[in-house]
């Protein structure tokens, strides 16, 4: 019986163990019909929500595998180009029974956004996270709990 309430102890704290995010949370709607989140810099991503709200960025995803993303500024007006790299890393982070599987994948400016190729996830609920270079800062746009 102590087995089973540890079990479940353990599986609910992991299920909740990243509800917090990473910076401010947003009422935003998304302009693609995506997922919305808060971009922070990278070395800031442990603050949580705490973390100071730089851009905003959405990711849209295709039944393919190809995922775009798009930056704006914090009143959801697109980022002038040039403003960002012109590539980004993004990581597909899945978890089971405790493993953590990351799998990155790179994505390249293309007119008004990233655009990239996914890696199927090997299970759902998954996170990607994106990070992108904006002159010598870098930023973190990490979407959560995806499926």
């Amino acid at each position: 019986m102590k087995k089973l309430l540890v079990l479940v102890l353990a599986i609910s704290l992991n299920a909740f163990a990243h509800d917090e995010g990473h910076g401010p949370k947003l009422t935003d709607s998304p302009k693609q019909g995506g997922v919305l989140t808060s971009v922070v810099l990278a070395k800031d991503a442990s603050k949580g929500t705490k973390a100071d709200l730089l851009h905003k960025a959405e990711l849209v995803r295709s039944a393919d595998g190809t995922v775009k993303v798009y930056y704006y500024d914090k009143s959801m007006n697109p980022l002038k180009v040039g403003t960002l790299a012109n590539s980004a890393k993004a990581i597909l982070i899945t978890q089971k029974k405790g493993k953590v599987t990351t799998q990155e994948f790179d994505l390249k400016f293309v007119e008004d956004h990233f655009e990239g190729k996914s890696p199927k996830p090997a299970r759902k609920p998954y996170n990607i996270d994106v990070k992108v270079k904006e002159g010598e800062k870098e930023l973190l746009a990490a979407f959560d709990n995806l499926d």
